[in-house]
């Protein structure tokens, strides 16, 4: 029997990623550790745990005080990655409260959104280098190998960013607008 996997997952929405942790738990898999790429666990009771992430808006090492007050609320600290702080309850101590840092959720939104966009743009400016500069110059070069293969180098060049964007980034980009409307909605 296992006592250990690894998973690899990239989540946009925090809440999705709770959700994900909770539903490992119930097939018997605590969560102790991620990168936020490459969550690691190790074997448990199914369900014997549940999970919440909490968020830091100061992105510092969570403070001792703080950890002792969610302890005495019988939340147990597991793993802070940037500005994500998990923690677990024993499900036979009931659920977590519903009321989540609103704020803190929107801000971390943003920031990914931000980011996001940004690389969007980026890429795109990639595309317009290599269509509308790379390009022509290998058409108006001597004829060889080199002008060929620069004419071909840049049309596959921004046709695979072009396709990555629109099939990675805008939807990425979408479902971020989307959580940023709703975390929105519940501060008015």
């Amino acid at each position: 029997m296992k006592t250990s996997k690894i998973l690899i997952r990239w989540f946009v929405d925090f809440d999705k990623e709770e959700a994900w942790l909770n539903e490992q738990s119930a097939k018997g898999w605590g969560f102790w550790h991620t990168n936020g790429v490459i969550y690691r666990f190790k074997a448990c009771q199914p369900g014997e745990f549940i999970y919440q992430i909490d968020f830091d808006e100061k992105k510092s090492a969570v403070g001792e005080d703080y950890v002792v007050f969610r302890n005495s609320c019988g939340d147990s600290f597991v793993h802070q990655w940037k500005s994500k702080i998990y923690w677990k309850r024993k499900s036979a101590d009931g659920p977590f409260e519903t009321e989540g840092n609103t704020v803190a959720k929107l801000q971390l939104t943003s920031k990914a959104f931000n980011f996001h966009l940004r690389s969007f743009i980026g890429l795109t400016v990639i595309v317009a280098i290599a269509y509308l500069i790379l390009n022509p110059l290998g058409r108006y070069l001597p004829e060889s190998v080199f002008s060929h293969w620069l004419t071909d180098f840049s049309a596959g060049l921004s046709f695979g960013i072009l396709c990555f964007q629109m099939i990675v980034l805008l939807p990425v980009l979408t479902r971020l607008r989307k959580k940023m409307n709703s975390l929105i909605k519940q501060l008015y």
